[in-house]
């Protein structure tokens, strides 16, 4: 007889189930392993030998055979031991036979018989469940994750003999309460100190531009010098942006799970942001790796990844943002195979205009022609293509600082009927906060979604929906000419405008695009120094 007992595998696109089959035969004894079995997979030979004897159980006296099928696919990871040894301990009798009968087993052997937690626990579970698999033994780390999947029997574990000895659930301390639930009750003290827009003293320009690329999820490039805030306005995104459903929940905590990195998440409900430093390498952005990971792009999938000193980044790094920025997707080839990964998100990056930062304030700013054109070519013009907005911070006043803005001017910049000659007056600033900003885009998403559809944003618009959706006037198709010409833009830019202006015309709820709204499109795209020249 062949014992046999359901594992899985654990890759950068998901989880793939195998089988591993066990036999006891005659002759010296000996582990033998075989199916195509990485390095990480042998290697838990003695340890299983190891926990199957301090748990005090016999370890077979003859040649133990161990297949893990299908032979063809290459195994790699630590997260076979346990299936492995209920797969023995099945084949000479002491787990009933039927005991693991349709389901699937993961998780690490330590040598005293601990179960300890591995990776990718909630894709597993996931495809068990899509397998028509009753239910997964797990690690009890992994127990809160694997709950996420509903409609499946999620059997913790903390030791071997709990599994053998029928102690599973007596042994559990983990509580049945709802991941999601634990993970937003856990955050809710995070969400009570959380940073906002309020706290940000002018730059009403900027939070203007941020409120409209998050409205469209329009990538956005922050451009101005030293202390313009461009850091503080960046790093607030996220409190303006709704939480996802938890069908996006499922799908990012997927990713995460696979990357080991589901713990870090304080609240699973809040949008990822990341902010990877400025020496991270191609393979640790995209994704990659000698076993294929997911990189930067991936974990911040239906969030915001941001780029601070986008110029000190590595050119080559940059430029491997140039297909999930168009697709939402990265490619990866290996020669075990392709891997596509999500990389749908919001790009943020800021940079100075020089590498002192005060260009063109030739006051302040001893670069030379030269310095200046050679910062700006570390960013090359596909990446900055595809780039929906980009503005030019200046820096804040001492009245902005201090929250005092002078009435009459805003006044009359807004086109109000007032006399030149009206009394200057200073008060306090109008807050613009997180709340007010999150609720515009609440709505605008609402918007986008009978539009287009769920889950999908103006900065996706096909062709065809562009030509259905942003329908412009005769003025305003002669502006966008004559700034295409003029500034010599790329098709893709083009489109990237009538995007934009469309996303500002439904934050005013308007039902077609104004000639306004193209002029304040117009005015978030910064001239380069192609443009220039």
């Amino acid at each position: 007889m062949v014992s046999k007992v359901g594992c899985a595998m654990v890759t950068a696109m998901g989880a793939t189930l195998l089988e591993v089959e066990a036999d006891v035969s005659g002759g010296l004894p000996d582990i033998e392993m075989t199916g195509n079995l990485g390095s990480s997979v042998k290697d838990g030979r003695e340890r299983i030998r190891v926990a199957i004897k301090k748990c005090g159980y016999p370890f077979p006296q003859g040649r133990v055979t161990i297949n893990i099928a299908p032979a063809a696919m290459r195994k790699e990871g630590t997260g076979f031991d346990l299936a492995v040894a209920c797969a023995i301990l099945e084949e000479i009798g002491i787990i009933p036979e039927d005991k693991l009968k349709n389901r699937i087993v993961v998780g690490e052997l330590g040598l005293d018989g601990a179960v300890i937690g591995v990776r990718g626990v909630l894709p597993v579970a996931l495809e068990a469940k899509k397998r028509g698999y009753e239910g997964c033994v797990v690690p009890a780390d992994n127990y809160s994750e694997a709950l996420m999947v509903p409609g499946i029997e999620i059997i913790p574990v903390r030791h071997l003999s709990d599994l053998v000895d029928e102690q599973r659930k007596n042994s559990n301390e983990c509580s049945d309460k709802n991941y999601f639930a634990q993970r937003v009750d856990s955050g809710s003290d995070l969400k009570k100190i959380s940073p906002d827009y309020s706290d940000i003293h002018g730059q009403d320009y900027a939070k203007r531009a941020i409120l409209t690329a998050v409205a469209g999820r329009h990538n956005i490039l922050l451009m101005g010098p030293p202390g313009a805030g461009k850091t503080m306005l960046v790093s607030r995104i996220p409190t303006i942006m709704p939480g996802m459903s938890e069908a996006e929940q499922l799908e990012l905590a997927c990713i995460y799970s696979i990357a080991g990195k589901l713990g870090d998440r304080q609240d699973i409900s809040v949008r990822p942001f990341r902010a990877p430093h400025h020496s991270i390498t191609s393979a640790a952005l995209v994704g990659g790796g000698r076993f294929v990971e997911p990189g930067e792009v991936s974990l911040a999938s239906k969030g915001v990844l941001f780029l601070d000193e986008l110029t000190r980044f590595d050119t080559r790094v940059i430029e491997q943002l140039r297909e999930p920025l168009e697709t939402g997707r990265i490619m990866i080839n290996r020669v075990s195979g392709a891997y596509e990964l999500a990389a749908d998100f919001m790009l943020a990056a800021a940079m100075n205009p020089c590498a002192c930062g005060f260009y063109p304030d030739r006051s302040r700013c001893r670069c030379t022609s030269w310095e200046v054109n050679r910062h700006y070519g570390r960013i090359s013009r596909p990446i900055l293509d595809r780039i929906d907005i980009s503005i030019a911070l200046q820096r804040v006043s001492f009245d902005e600082l201090t929250g005092k803005v002078d009435l009459a001017d805003k006044m009359r910049d807004a086109g109000a009927e007032k006399d030149r000659s009206h009394k200057k007056v200073s008060k306090k600033r109008e807050c613009i906060d997180s709340s007010l900003m999150r609720t515009v885009v609440a709505r605008v998403w609402q918007i986008q979604r009978q539009r287009l559809g769920d889950g999908r944003y103006n900065s996706g618009m096909t062709n065809d929906e562009i030509k259905q959706f942003c329908v412009l006037d005769a003025v305003s198709e002669k502006l966008v000419k004559d700034a295409y010409e003029l500034y010599g833009l790329s098709a893709r830019a083009y489109y990237k405008i009538l995007k934009v202006a469309r996303t500002l015309a439904d934050i005013d709820g308007s039902g077609r695009v104004e000639q306004r709204h193209v002029l304040e499109a117009l005015s978030y795209r910064v001239k380069d120094k192609g443009d220039e020249e």
